[in-house]
């Protein structure tokens, strides 16, 4: 194609690329007018148009002051020329006329010429219009259409139109990037047109160019075309003529190049969530859109306008979904976005149960139940309850927190046995959605329940295991309607401190959350017992509640089969199991039990049982004491005796006394003394004293009068033995006080003048007739015991034979009891009981004087110093 082919081309089909202004010369305004027709402002005009047709521009009303035109190759001289542009001023008014005398040949002229009237461009008050004068061919418009105005549409479609002006034969493509979206080559608008639209009117060769995008966010396609890209999106339109000037005009579509950052969870609840994110600058962005789906379904998509808005509360959302959110910035498209995962929260969080009372009320026990619901609701008119089916409207309700309500019903196991299912429903959007809980009561009553009478006041009641239960509640009342209740996880209870002779009907339930029903016994009052002797027959009965009895008229050497039932008026019940008994086969009790006592020791004699089996003789005795914690210790009872804190020790049969030592001062003590034999243990014979008061004071002791001891010289045997005194101090060392040789032709003089320095304990050694004598204490009194101890020993010592010896010993020591328990000493019967059970002992008239002697000092001693107790 040759370029005089082109300008005959051109002057045959190119007039102008412009609309046409209807009032022509327009009443106001400057304008541009060309071949009678008149022209907005930007219109264009080829080169081989405008010659020999001037382009006129005019302003009405107005008178030419230095007016101008300006090309891209600067001013035009009016009148005059510049790049085959040129000017001539018109012969009225304001009005400039510029035409071209040559095709336009070089860059310098080709392209945006302004007019200014009435005066030059540089009076800021001046009118201006534009004009583009071209050569051959021009794109007259690259433009962006169909923009979304609804952002929340996904993904997104526009188009770019390209109008193409001027000469008819070309090349036109449209790219992004390097991209091509569109091209087309060898265009001949006459005979071979590309796919463009003719919009050719008033003007001829007028193209429109049009592609269509699809954007996803990612990725910019038109049909099979696809190119990814971040950020805003440049375009150009590229028009080409053989041999002349590229044509090319760009544009920009903008999209934010980022997401929204730091997408996060405001709050949440059944059927709301509320997001935010941090906004993006005003130059980045013109709004957000938030899109919400659920699996794969779109559930809302919401537009939020301004770039400073950066949170969004979604709400009609379900309960327990899972939702995807989505945010984008937009501009004239959306760019990135970011995505969270969140779930809803349930409209009913949770429901439970708590025991308000204790489960003893039985139908009067009270449940709370406790619904947490969402606040997206309002408790007072959407939440309501069933109770086993029945609608229930007595509850109440507090507001935990923004999010939650604590909604509570309180109910009643009424009636009794039967299990309850608690729903709360609360009702959102016409939808209601429901959670429930249930109370378990057993299927029924507890089985086998029987009551058994233990003793006048306690009743024992036991039935068979539930294996549903985990515990059971007992009700009993007596004849008077007083009601007692009490409960228990096992299979059997005692009922204690009941009524005398009364009736009691007994009620057991079982229970798991809810009692059941009851099963029910009665246990009639009780009467009394009856004791069987199942072999010989007898029967007593006792018409009261005294659990004791002496059995008389029993055979010696005799076993019994002994059975004991409890008795009201309804009949006697069952016998227990029969303990066998045997009369008189085990020694009897032993008697005449005495006790002296001293701080820290005692000593105890007793006299042998009366009844000692033939067959089975006494082995030893068994001597037990323990210290009495509480009563009387001047009253003594068998049964005051514990056997399991007993301090145990054996002597032999042949011992009718013991001394016990180690024992506390100022102490009530008990003491037992028992035979044993091969057929095993008689009955205990017990005794109470008390220790002596322990004294720290130190006294000195004479052993007088002379008369008193030489009335015991006679007990002194032929042969000659040793007396040593001893103090024993605080610090317990031991000083002898005398030593001296007693016999039967020494004078006790100067014995009876020693003076002895006494402390707090008196023990006798019969293995080598020697002994200590220690009184503590001071006064009188601690003299004239000691006195006493002394001569005491000192008789017993010289009595060279062992039972004499301990009889004239056992015979004051009993005396001296009796005289404390029957105000009377009966030396006589005492010593005949002695000598009874101790054939051998007080043998001769000075033994039996002896004792007489020393009970009469004793009480001498006492008549003035209360120290016999």
């Amino acid at each position: 194609m040759t370029v005089s082919g082109l300008v005959f081309v051109s002057a045959v089909f190119l007039l102008s690329a412009n609309e046409v202004i209807s009032q022509c010369p327009p009443s106001s305004g400057i304008y541009l007018r060309y071949n009678e027709n008149c022209y907005p402002n930007g219109s264009f005009f080829s080169d081989n148009t405008i010659r020999g047709k001037p382009l006129e521009c005019g302003l009405p009303g107005a008178n030419f002051d230095d007016g101008q035109w300006i090309g891209p190759d600067g001013v035009v001289p009016c009148p005059g020329s510049k790049q085959n542009v040129q000017c001539t001023p018109g012969s009225s008014g304001a009005s400039l006329s510029v035409e071209t005398t040559a095709y336009l040949q070089s860059s310098a002229g080709d392209g945006w010429y302004k007019c200014c009237l009435p005066t030059n461009c540089s009076d800021p008050n001046t009118k201006i219009i534009f004009a583009n004068i071209f050569n051959f061919a021009q794109i007259k418009s690259f433009t962006v259409a169909d923009l979304p105005s609804d952002m929340t549409v996904y993904p997104q479609k526009y188009k770019l139109n390209c109008i193409k002006i001027g000469f008819n034969r070309y090349d036109i493509s449209m790219s992004i990037n390097s991209t091509a979206l569109a091209s087309y080559t060898n265009c001949y608008d006459n005979n071979n047109p590309c796919s463009g639209t003719d919009l050719s009117g008033v003007v001829e060769n007028t193209v429109r160019y049009t592609v269509t995008i699809t954007w996803d966010g990612m990725n910019v396609s038109s049909g099979s075309i696809s190119q990814s890209t971040t950020g805003d999106q440049m375009y150009q339109c590229v028009v080409q003529v053989t041999d002349q000037r590229t044509r090319t005009r760009s544009l920009t579509v903008t999209v934010p190049a980022n997401a929204p950052s730091s997408f996060a969870v405001v709050s949440k609840t059944a059927t709301t969530i509320t997001v935010n994110w941090t906004a993006l600058d005003s130059s980045d962005a013109d709004g957000y859109v938030v899109n919400v789906t659920s699996d794969t379904d779109t559930v809302q998509t919401v537009q939020v306008e301004g770039s400073n808005n950066n949170a969004i509360t979604l709400n009609g959302l379900r309960e327990l979904t899972t939702y995807s959110i989505t945010v984008r910035a937009y501009q004239q498209l959306l760019g990135p976005a970011s995505t969270i995962k969140v779930q809803t929260s349930p409209v009913i969080n949770s429901i439970n149960w708590t025991l308000v009372s204790s489960i003893t009320q039985l139908n009067s026990t009270q449940y709370r139940i406790t619904c947490i619901t969402t606040t997206d609701i309002n408790p007072s008119t959407d939440v309501y309850w069933l109770v086993n089916g029945v609608m229930k409207s007595n509850s109440m309700y507090t507001l935990i927190d923004v999010l939650t309500y604590n909604n509570t019903l309180l109910i009643y196991p009424d009636p009794l046995g039967v299990s309850v299912t608690v729903t709360c429903t609360a009702m959102i959007g016409g939808v209601n959605y429901s959670q429930s809980v249930t109370l378990h009561a057993p299927n029924g009553p507890p089985n086998n329940v029987k009551g058994f009478i233990l003793n006048a006041t306690s009743i024992k009641v036991n039935w068979t295991n539930s294996s549903e239960a985990i515990g059971y509640v007992i009700e009993y009342t007596t004849e008077s309607v007083t009601r007692n209740v009490v409960s228990t996880s096992k299979n059997e209870i005692v009922l204690t401190n009941l009524l005398l002779m009364s009736t009691y009907t007994i009620s057991v339930y079982s229970y798991i959350d809810l009692p059941s029903v009851n099963s029910t016994v009665t246990v009639l009052k009780f009467d009394g017992y009856t004791v069987m002797i199942s072999n010989s027959s007898i029967t007593y009965n006792l018409t009261s509640t005294k659990r004791s009895i002496i059995l008389n008229d029993l055979a010696f050497g005799t076993k019994y089969n002994i059975s004991v039932a409890a008795v009201n008026f309804a009949g006697r019940g069952p016998f227990s199991g029969p303990i066998i008994v045997e009369i008189g086969m085990v020694p009897g009790p032993v008697g005449s039990v005495s006790s002296i006592m001293d701080t820290t020791w005692a000593v105890i004699s007793w006299s042998k049982p009366i009844y000692i089996p033939s067959d089975y003789p006494i082995i030893t005795y068994e001597i037990g004491y323990h210290a009495l914690e509480s009563g009387n210790c001047s009253m003594v009872y068998d049964d005051d005796i514990t056997p399991e804190i007993l301090n145990l020790s054996n002597v032999s049969s042949n011992d009718t006394f013991t001394i016990i030592t180690g024992l506390n001062s100022n102490t009530c003590y008990i003491f037992g003394i028992r035979a044993y034999s091969d057929n095993g243990y008689g009955a205990w014979t017990v005794t109470t004293n008390e220790t002596l008061e322990l004294l720290t004071e130190s006294s000195s002791i004479l052993i007088s009068p002379l008369s008193m001891i030489k009335s015991l010289s006679s007990l002194i045997s032929p042969s000659s033995a040793q007396i040593s005194l001893f103090t024993i101090a605080s610090s317990s060392s031991t000083k002898q006080l005398f030593s001296t040789v007693i016999s039967p032709s020494s004078t006790l003089k100067s014995l009876s003048s020693s003076v002895i320095q006494t402390s707090v304990a008196a023990t006798m050694k019969p293995e080598n007739t020697s002994f200590i004598v220690t009184v503590g204490g001071s006064g009188i009194a601690v003299i004239m015991i000691a006195l006493l101890i002394v001569l005491i020993v000192i008789i017993i010592a010289f009595i060279n034979d062992t039972v004499s010896r301990s009889g004239v010993y056992c015979s004051v020591s009993i005396a001296l009891e009796q005289c404390k328990a029957e105000g009377v000493v009966d030396v006589f019967q005492v010593t005949k009981a002695i000598r009874r059970s101790k054939p051998g002992a007080v043998t001769t008239l000075e033994q039996y004087t002896s004792i007489y002697n020393v009970i009469d000092m004793f009480f001498k001693l006492h008549s003035t110093y209360a120290n016999f107790q």
